[in-house]
């Protein structure tokens, strides 16, 4: 029996699953991690933006949680806005120990402001490459650890016990293969559900997979009416859905209608730098008003050689279309992008179903 309370059952292998299993690992437990794509696959992989922390020296946790509860127009459970804001320094020196390689400027880890933070507390990695370089440091950390991962893998179903963990029902992609688990405990980070809608930023796999199956076992589930849409994301028929990184705009881009005019100062005092949600809706009113089908994102103040070292990926993108974000201005509309709701769980992570973590 001891041997089974120590193998945790871990689906998905985003930032989440991957940090929890190689935790796990070192408390000497005996994680599995379950996927249904390749190890690597997942939203973290696309990220461009950062990770918050208060780790500057202007800044404050205090400050952190006040603009995270702002953020979220006071739609926000303060105690876990408060364990994300005071963990974060800790969870960012656990990220560096297991080698995740965060921009730096003369030794000291980079400090950028995106939307809605009053100060510059966004770290990044490898530019605007920073969800692809924490997936491969935490991925390869997974590999030299010997930690058993099982590859297009779909959990299925979720039958729970009146004590204890729960039976977990998985199979092969193709529906064969069909097999009982018995985890000890189940852990839950299958992530959103951004493929649901005709335009994502997410990868195919995100199809909310894991709130479905706990719902349908009986878990609380919450706040699933809202989603968030990210403002800039790159915008011509037929091209791929490619996000065009809010960083851009914390270092001075502006966003602009068809007419060229600027219209977020007048709707926010931060203008660009507005939450996300009141910079989607703003975008919205002017294609609606407008009635053209995007906005356009304008960074040709920004110097050429920092668009260059801080944007790589999206210098890449966008030159495939022929346009170079230090001369261009860069068409884009919002795009569903962030699940907000999911499983309810307390601020260790407990669901409301006996052994299910998420």
């Amino acid at each position: 029996m001891a041997d089974r309370q120590r193998a945790p059952l871990i689906v998905g292998t985003g930032i989440a699953g991957l940090y929890i299993a190689i935790r796990a690992r070192e408390l000497g437990l005996k994680p599995t991690l379950v996927t249904k794509a390749r190890l690597e696959e997942s939203n973290t992989r696309y990220a461009q933006g950062g990770i918050a922390a208060a780790i500057g020296p202007d800044d404050s946790v205090q400050r952190h949680l006040r603009d995270t509860v702002r953020a979220g127009a006071g739609l926000v459970d303060r105690a876990a806005a408060r364990v994300l804001t005071w963990e974060a320094p800790a969870r960012i020196a656990d990220l560096v120990r297991l080698g995740v390689p965060f921009d730096t400027i003369d030794g000291q880890i980079q400090l950028g402001r995106e939307a809605a933070h009053s100060r510059a507390r966004i770290l990044h990695a490898g530019g605007d490459a920073t969800g692809y370089s924490i997936e491969e440091s935490l991925r390869q950390r997974v590999l030299e650890m010997g930690i058993e991962a099982r590859e297009r893998t779909i959990l299925r179903e979720i039958r729970p016990r009146s004590s204890g963990p729960p039976e977990t029902i998985v199979s092969a992609a193709d529906g064969s293969g069909v097999e009982t688990l018995d985890p000890r405990p189940l852990v839950l980070a299958t992530g959103g559900a951004g493929s649901l809608y005709r335009q994502s930023t997410n990868p195919s796999v995100t199809t909310g997979d894991g709130v479905a199956v706990a719902f349908r076992a009986g878990a609380i589930v919450s706040d699933l009416e809202f989603f968030q849409f990210h403002p800039t994301v790159f915008y011509r028929p037929g091209a791929p859905r490619f996000l065009i990184t809010e960083a851009l705009r914390g270092e001075g881009a502006v966003l602009r209608n068809v007419e060229g005019a600027r219209f977020l100062p007048s709707i926010h005092p931060d203008g660009e730098l507005a939450p996300r949600d009141v910079v989607s809706r703003a975008i919205a009113a002017e294609i609606q008003r407008t009635g053209h089908p995007c906005v356009y994102l304008d960074a040709t103040e920004i110097p050429r050689d920092r668009i260059v070292t801080r944007f790589p990926s999206v210098c890449r993108f966008l030159a495939t279309f022929g346009l170079d974000p230090a001369r261009d201005r860069i068409p884009v509309a919002p795009v569903a992008h962030y699940m907000i709701g999911g499983v309810s769980t307390d601020t260790d992570g407990r669901t409301s179903l006996s052994g299910i973590y998420a």
